[in-house]
């Protein structure tokens, strides 16, 4: 169907239709401006919120599975993220400018259409103007000849009238009727010319405009459709890549392990301390009932060192209170605790761990060390076989600081390796001390107490001691 020959005369109404589909078409250019901006600011909000959420410090939980799964799940919404941008640049770039360049080829064909409608429809008007202008001459030459007519009819009539004066009135009267064929034969041939004017008008030239305006529409209609698909294109691309983010969020949480992070919290609490053994059971003599029972205030381990009689409980209670300290530690110690070069102010366990790590870090230092070294040795041997690429003399100064900083970290090194083998023997000196429990004998009728009899050295019982202290101040 073709809007030429059906709607021939709906220029108008023709040319509202056309306007409104200009007005779609900005308005939804205005809708993909705002998704665009929507998109920026969805993932710039994204990426906002993954900062915000990401460590503070670069070694903060980041030993757990559970954190670390949640840190590579927010860095694919990082990646999602950008996708949204990538689509609203695509559509910014390439869908608005083509619907840009869509509407203003529109506006302009549709301008240029109309005005050609106008020019026609003018023409007709003036063809018609004209054609009325040579009708009225006609109509008025007919009037004076009917006129001219009936002079000379009533002159031929009245026999009063001389002869002459009835042929002026024939002559006049044939002058009236030669004008009045003449502007006959002008109107017959203008009407001619009118109408074929008006046949072209309303059969072709009106009718190629009204088809140029149909063109126009269907081609903006076509345009919108490649358009929408290619929104459809642009959040299609997009989708593989947030499918595969999506995997990797989901590789992200399977990647958490709740037997890992129990076995990291407890490598990163673990003391190294050995629980108290058990307590000596002392039993009053039933020889010397009245007899003195013992001090709270005087330590265990001061009944162990000798004289009964001479013991000091107040320098046992103060030594006892410095190791109680240390293992209290555990439970939250001073945050203005000196940090000590072995880490002694640590328990045993978290002590050996940090000196592994001081111990791995000075052999990373001193691999370094090295290869600038063997980097200076080859590039001085390369001077002296070639003394045109530089003084292997110059090398000499930098070789010698190379050597001190070796010297310097192997000293480090066998320092803090001496720090871990000593720690080592002291965790196994615990570990052995907690398989061999002291034993225990019952005292003479003339001492006042049964006196715990260790089978180790005065530092096993010192240990023992304050184990037994430990245990029962958890108890308190």
């Amino acid at each position: 169907m073709s809007w030429g020959t059906e709607l021939w005369d709906q220029t108008d109404n023709i040319a509202a239709y056309v306007q409104k589909g200009i007005e779609f078409c900005e308005k939804f250019s205005h809708f993909l401006r705002e998704k665009c901006s929507l998109e920026n600011e969805y993932a710039s909000k994204l990426k906002r919120l993954v900062k915000s959420y990401q460590p503070k410090r670069k070694d903060e939980d980041c030993e757990f599975t559970c954190t670390r799964g949640f840190q590579e799940m927010i860095s694919e919404i990082t990646d999602m993220a950008g996708q949204h941008e990538w689509i609203a640049e695509n559509l910014t770039n390439s869908t608005m400018k083509s619907l840009h360049l869509l509407i203003q080829q529109i506006k302009n064909d549709k301008r240029k259409y109309l005005q050609e409608n106008s020019k026609q429809n003018s023409n007709m008007q003036s063809q018609w103007q004209l054609l009325d202008k040579f009708k009225k001459q006609y109509e008025k030459a007919f009037r004076e000849s009917e006129k001219a007519r009936e002079l000379f009819n009533k002159a031929d009539a009245d026999i009063n009238l001389s002869r002459a004066e009835v042929e002026k009135a024939r002559s006049f009267m044939v002058q009236k009727q030669q004008i009045c064929d003449n502007a006959k034969s002008e109107y017959g041939a203008e009407l001619q010319k009118t109408n074929d004017y008006q046949r072209e008008h309303f059969d072709k030239l009106i009718p190629e405009i009204i088809q140029r305006l149909q063109d126009l529409e269907e081609s903006r209609i076509n345009s919108m459709v490649s358009l929408y698909k290619e929104c459809v294109d642009t959040e299609r691309k997009v989708m593989p890549i947030v499918s595969k983010c999506i995997d990797g969020m989901e590789r992200a949480s399977s990647l958490v392990s709740s037997s890992t992070d129990i076995k990291v919290v407890i490598d990163k609490y673990k003391s190294g301390f050995i629980p108290p053994g058990d307590i000596a059971f002392e039993e009053l003599s039933s020889d010397n009932s009245s007899s003195e029972k013992i001090s709270p205030a005087v330590s265990v381990s001061s009944l162990t060192r000798g004289d009964a009689g001479k013991s000091k409980p107040a320098v046992a209670s103060v030594k006892a209170k410095k190791k109680t300290n240390k293992i209290l530690g555990l439970f939250g110690g001073s945050k203005n605790e000196e940090v000590k070069e072995d880490f002694s102010h640590l328990p045993p366990n978290q002590q050996k761990k940090k000196l592994i790590q001081q111990i791995n870090s000075i052999k990373a230092l001193l691999s370094k060390e090295v290869a600038e070294r063997d980097g200076l040795l080859k590039l001085q041997d390369a001077y002296q076989k070639n003394p045109s690429l530089g003084d292997s003399q110059s090398l000499g100064k930098q070789l010698e600081e190379g050597a001190q900083k070796l010297d310097q970290l192997h000293s480090e090194l066998r320092k803090f390796q001496k720090y871990l083998a000593d720690i080592d023997g002291t965790v196994s000196h615990q570990e052995t001390l907690s398989t061999n429990p002291p034993a225990i004998k019952k005292l003479s009728n003339s001492e006042d107490h049964f006196q715990p009899v260790l089978s180790s050295s005065k530092e096993e019982q010192d240990n023992h001691c304050l184990q037994s202290l430990v245990f029962g101040i958890q108890d308190l």
